[in-house]
């Protein structure tokens, strides 16, 4: 069973996902799309594309972990999640969607995502 997972999308509020203005995903594109129809196979898909430009983009670090870890392939996402963890560390997102993100940072998401895909208190 998942725990919630925290994500964050451009100008989109998910269920509990942060939003934040993402320069590399815009609405519209294919990657916001699918992200905005929780279609986690194209948003994969797309955001990989994104992730070629944008590598250190803590963002499409997230979306693309999000992505994975709801596909089931989190040996995928941890890693981006980790990455997202430096890249993201005290970027704060222009708004979360849920109170239990609120006033988090990238780096902050990224870790409790972390913690819910392994089901690991201590994963980060």
């Amino acid at each position: 069973m998942f725990r919630s997972v925290s994500c964050v999308v451009a100008l989109v509020a998910l269920a509990g996902c942060a939003t934040a203005t993402d320069p590399a995903v815009k609405p519209g594109d294919p990657a916001y799309v699918a992200l905005q129809r929780h279609d986690w196979q194209a948003a994969s898909v797309a955001l990989k594309t994104v992730m070629a430009a944008h590598p250190h983009d803590p963002y499409v670090q997230l979306d693309l972990g999000l992505a994975y870890q709801m596909s089931g392939r989190m040996d995928l996402a941890e890693p981006l999640y980790r990455a997202a963890m430096i890249d993201g560390r005290g970027v704060m997102p222009a708004a979360t969607a849920t109170d239990r993100t609120a006033g988090m940072s990238l780096d902050q998401i990224a870790c409790e995502n972390l913690k819910a895909g392994l089901q690991n208190a201590n994963a980060c």
